[in-house]
């Protein structure tokens, strides 16, 4: 996976962030949704990817929760495809104690062979699967 900037990540989607100092998520010029996660919280099998994470642990990105939050509450109304971009950082523990992760070096790539779709989400707690798009 080639290592892209955050904003060249999401271009790959057709999405532009409203912020790329905080957003972590968009509405691609499809109306899909592109989210930025961390790879460390993927986990995989029965030939899924699983990305389970809640907004509350993000104690430093208030803006980029909020819009998220809004962009999970229209995936599962809408039942909006999800795309994904990978984050990684060897500073995981910036990232799973919540603090604002902004100034941790991180690396950006793409999975375009993966669509996702939201299955929970009660305003706090997500989880997103990812499977082998069969278009691709």
């Amino acid at each position: 996976m080639t290592s892209l900037s955050l904003t060249s990540a999401f271009a790959r989607y057709g999405a532009k962030l409203a912020n790329p100092q905080w957003a972590v998520s968009a509405i691609n010029s499809d109306g899909e949704l592109v989210v930025s996660c961390w790879k460390h919280y993927l986990k995989g099998g029965n030939g899924k990817l699983i990305y389970k994470d809640s907004l509350s642990r993000w104690a430093g990105n208030a803006a980029g929760n909020n819009l998220l939050r809004e962009h999970l509450t229209k995936a599962i109304s809408d039942n909006l495809p999800v795309w994904l971009v990978i984050a990684r950082t060897d500073a995981t523990d910036i990232v799973d104690s919540g603090q604002d992760a902004s100034q941790a070096a991180k690396t950006f790539g793409v999975r375009e062979d993966l669509v996702g779709k939201v299955v929970t989400f009660d305003g706090d707690h997500f989880e997103i699967e990812f499977v082998r798009d069969s278009a691709v």
